[in-house]
């Protein structure tokens, strides 16, 4: 007997895929040499980002892991170079990527290379509920054997800082929004994760930096995926947590 698909998993929650509106697998596969640089360096991408969206930073002016992460983007068709010298982001497509779309896109991949049997990423999903229509945008969506496991990927800032209490809001706001996925469209066995690009693990004193995100993503069941798991492997490795 065939494997349900994610479509028809979702189905039994009264909702269904928008084929039209989601991400494309063959992009995610061109680009993924520079979503696994941006990954494996994310600190590094995060000095350069905005000045790729302005055109003002030159190849002179890298050192060379940003170097490298240009050049994947350069191969990736994402950016390129102007006249004057400038490397630029020009296209929505290729800012849309630079802003948060390649923490979809690698995670999806990942996905699949930890296992999953389909992975979509970007995928719009609508629903009717006693009447009520609506619709929502799940960053990644993957199957493993007839379990889905739902991913909000945020890529924020790599650094956090205790004392900034809008970023603590924003990241307990994805927390929930990560686990209200599984509510809506997922059954009892759904896995839930939230991959964020910013570092809350306390190495030096062992302990989480945000202890509360911790704790309530422990009592909610959602994995948190922080930037310590960004790298190929470890991404890997984290995605095939809903494999167990």
């Amino acid at each position: 007997m065939p494997q349900p698909t994610i479509a028809d998993l979702i189905k039994k929650k009264g909702a269904w895929l928008d084929e039209d509106r989601t991400g494309s697998l063959r992009l995610a596969r061109k680009h993924s040499a520079a979503s696994v640089a941006i990954a494996n360096q994310y600190r590094a991408f995060e000095r350069i980002r905005t000045r790729l969206f302005k055109g003002t930073i030159r190849h002179s002016d890298l050192n060379p892991t940003e170097a490298c992460i240009v050049e994947a983007l350069m191969d990736a068709d994402l950016i390129r170079e102007m006249p004057d010298g400038g490397l630029r982001a020009d296209s929505a497509g290729s800012r849309r990527y630079i802003t948060g779309g390649w923490l979809e896109e690698v995670a999806c991949l990942a996905a699949l290379e930890a296992g999953a049997d389909e992975a979509l990423y970007g995928q719009s999903v609508s629903w009717r509920v006693d009447g009520y229509y609506g619709e929502n945008e799940i960053d990644v969506i993957a199957r493993y054997g007839s379990r889905l496991a739902f991913y909000s990927c945020k890529a924020f800032g790599a650094s956090y800082r205790k004392s900034n209490d809008r970023r603590r809001k924003k990241l307990m706001e994805a927390l929930h929004e990560a686990d209200n996925m599984a509510d809506h469209f997922g059954s009892e066995n759904a896995f839930v994760g939230l991959i964020l690009s910013t570092d809350l693990y306390d190495h030096y004193n062992r302990k989480p930096k945000y202890e509360a995100l911790f704790g309530k993503a422990r009592a909610l069941n959602v994995q948190l995926i922080t930037l310590d798991d960004l790298k190929w492997h470890n991404l890997v490795n984290a995605m095939g947590k809903a494999t167990e």
